[in-house]
């Protein structure tokens, strides 16, 4: 399910991102286990992926960032995190 290959794929992330945002099921599955819910959806993550993923994640619970609250933040607010995101990975893949 994970590759060592391979860098960060923004694109990937982004939808993933977007999945966590607007799929309150997943956001179950993946909260009770996150590597069996990627790949029930589909979701093929390197190991820098994941690892972006599993700390993007600690962060949003380190700030009190409840993703089930995300359908009253608004489209601002989703773009924000997005772009939070999106320029994370970019500096992690660029290492």
């Amino acid at each position: 399910m994970f590759s060592d290959e391979g860098g960060v794929r923004i694109e990937v992330l982004q939808r993933l991102a977007e999945q966590a945002m607007n799929d309150a099921e997943f956001r179950t599955a993946a909260r009770d286990d996150l590597p069996g819910a990627l790949e029930r959806y589909g979701y093929e993550l390197t190991a820098q992926e994941m690892a972006l993923v599993v700390r993007f994640r600690r962060s949003l619970e380190d700030a009190g960032v409840d993703l089930d609250l995300v359908d009253g933040m608004g489209d601002a607010r989703l773009a924000e995190v997005l772009d939070r995101l999106q320029r994370h990975a970019r500096g992690v893949g660029s290492q």
